[in-house]
């Protein structure tokens, strides 16, 4: 009996590491009209088009936001813009930066065990 409950003690503590990455990254993503884009890492080739509106709230980093305009990586407030390249990619311009970030139907993996 001592040693199922040690055994069971066991199990439950590896279970327990093994669910556990410590890896705290997350996908940015941007959600528009129901679809949700992903970061991608190059914006360089992407040039903004029309404005689609702007960030409406942040959800908390690693949840996928489910309603339009909303991200959790995105600041409340940032304008959304399609691309002239590509009916797939948005950029996001933060107001008080001028940053661009670019956003994809892609989702990017996001291995850091590299």
């Amino acid at each position: 009996m001592r040693w199922s409950a040690l055994y069971l003690s066991l199990i439950i503590i590896v279970a327990g590491c093994s669910t556990a990455n410590g890896n705290d990254s997350y996908q940015a993503i941007v959600n528009i009209n129901g679809t949700n884009y992903y970061y991608v890492d190059d914006n360089s080739e992407y040039t903004p088009s029309a404005k689609i509106g702007e960030i409406k709230e942040q959800t908390p980093p690693g949840v996928n936001p489910v309603r339009h305009l909303r991200s959790n990586a995105e600041a409340k407030g940032s304008d959304v813009y399609s691309t002239r390249e590509s009916t797939v990619h948005f950029i996001v311009k933060i107001k008080e930066t001028g940053e661009t970030t670019v956003y994809s139907t892609e989702e990017t993996n996001l291995n850091t065990d590299q």
